[in-house]
């Protein structure tokens, strides 16, 4: 025991510099934990931020519902967008018109052609021919871009003109 307290009393000075470094460091290091704590309860304190006394289990659980709730309706909603694309392809979107005189010495362009298609090409041609006593309409059906009856040059332009469109 004698030779303990002689190596004390010999090192008192070097004993008494390292426990002074480690109470500093111990310092520090309490001071890094209280800023580290205090950073923590911040972030807490905006998760639970208008939540009414909720703990975070309930708060996890009700985020986790929402989620949910929001995935089957982000679900719903693509399937949605499916078939509105489908029914916008068979629209006719495609529309190509013409004015023109049908006849000479009767100006004013009154007869025109109009066609209008869908993405397939699918659709109808309608003409409209003014002549001085009286007006005629003719309608002619399209498919695949082609019609089964005789076009005229201003309903083939028209075709070809919807035809050409990007829908």
């Amino acid at each position: 025991m004698e030779q303990l307290i002689d190596f004390i009393n010999i090192y008192a000075n070097y004993i008494t510099i390292v426990n002074l470094a480690l109470f500093v460091i111990a310092f520090i290091s309490f001071f890094i934990v209280i800023n580290s704590l205090n950073k923590t309860k911040k972030q807490y304190q905006i998760l639970l931020k208008g939540m009414e006394n909720k703990n975070l289990e309930e708060i996890i659980l009700n985020n986790s519902y929402k989620i949910k709730n929001l995935e089957e309706y982000l679900d719903d909603n693509n399937n949605k967008l499916v078939l509105i694309d489908e029914k916008l392809s068979q629209c006719l979107k495609k529309v190509s018109l013409e004015r023109y005189n049908a006849f000479q010495g009767i100006g004013g362009e009154q007869s025109f052609s109009v066609a209008m298609l869908d993405d397939n090409g699918n659709g109808i041609i309608l003409s409209s021919i003014h002549g001085r006593d009286d007006a005629r309409t003719y309608a002619k059906t399209v498919i695949n871009g082609k019609s089964t009856y005789n076009l005229s040059e201003e309903e083939k332009r028209v075709l070809s003109n919807a035809l050409n469109k990007n829908s």
